[in-house]
């Protein structure tokens, strides 16, 4: 009786010993796939970072191209290449890296938009677009000749490259400018492009577009307050002042009251103006 005693404790012994190790191994295995699926459930909810980086992950038809802002003020290229507000989203999320594109297209950072490695020798499009392609073959030998199309984006003018971004239904070269997209609800359009019917082009000097609605319309140069070309500042123009009346020519004077004086000097009794005829004194 005592062996068996021995021989069940024993026996609960190993289980306890198992349970705990089963546990353990879940408890350690398990923290490494939740942070990496968090990190790409925030990258991929950030709307510049699905317009700046060609990732799967994204929505279809977000991916824009580093050239545009699809957030007022957002970071991107311009049109050679150089970084604006910190240029484009990297592929790890990171903003405000200050990279170019060329830069970007030799080197492997993960500071860069995703897809814009090209390789170490990479060359500007001959094409002249705002892509980089590999300088091999004909392509350095003989720049003219191109190569393959490089995927469709916007230029920092909004004009579509190589047929444009990709729409949100999933469709390729349809060749719709920005300004279209951010005035129409098309599916062809990259989703999230669409601002409202009378958007316009952000006064802030970005490549976004932004709702045409009070300061932005009625003074777009200045953004907003008075007009500074006004003449009080204000913006509200002042008449001059009316210039004054011409006085009216006098009035022909009415005749001086006659003072018994004639023209030539003799009395005038009558005041007809005529001398009285003289009085013959001698005359009976």
């Amino acid at each position: 009786m005592r062996r068996i005693l021995i021989v069940l404790a024993g026996f609960a012994a190993m289980l306890l010993v198992a349970g705990c190790g089963s546990d353990s191994e879940t408890t350690a295995s398990s923290p490494s796939s939740p942070p990496s699926t968090s990190a790409s459930i925030v990258k991929t909810a950030n709307q510049q970072y699905c317009a700046h980086n060609s990732d799967p992950a994204c929505p279809k038809g977000s991916y824009v191209g580093p050239f545009v802002s699809v957030q007022r003020g957002g970071g991107h290229w311009d049109a050679s290449g150089k970084p604006v507000n910190g240029g484009p989203v990297g592929a790890d999320g990171s903003t405000g890296n200050n990279l170019t594109q060329e830069y970007c297209a030799r080197n492997q950072d993960p500071a860069c938009p995703a897809g814009s490695y090209v390789g170490p020798d990479a060359i500007r499009n001959p094409d002249g677009s705002n892509t980089y392609v590999v300088c091999e073959g004909t392509i350095c030998t003989n720049p003219n000749h191109g190569a393959g199309d490089p995927p469709g984006t916007w230029g920092p003018d909004g004009q579509p490259i190589n047929g444009g971004p990709m729409g949100a239904d999933g469709s390729t070269g349809n060749n719709l400018t920005h300004e279209y997209c951010a005035r129409n609800q098309d599916p062809a359009c990259p989703a999230g492009t669409y601002v409202g019917p009378n958007a316009m082009r952000s006064p802030d000097g970005s490549n976004t577009y932004v709702p045409c609605e009070g300061t932005i319309c009625t003074n777009p140069n200045h953004g907003a307050g008075p007009d500074p070309n006004g003449p009080s500042g204000g913006g509200v123009s002042v008449a001059p002042p009316a210039p004054p009346a011409e006085e009216a020519p006098p009035a022909d004077a009415p005749p001086a009251d006659d003072d018994g004086t004639d023209d030539d000097g003799g009395t005038d009794d009558d005041s007809d103006g005529q001398d009285a005829p003289e009085t013959d004194v001698d005359s009976p």
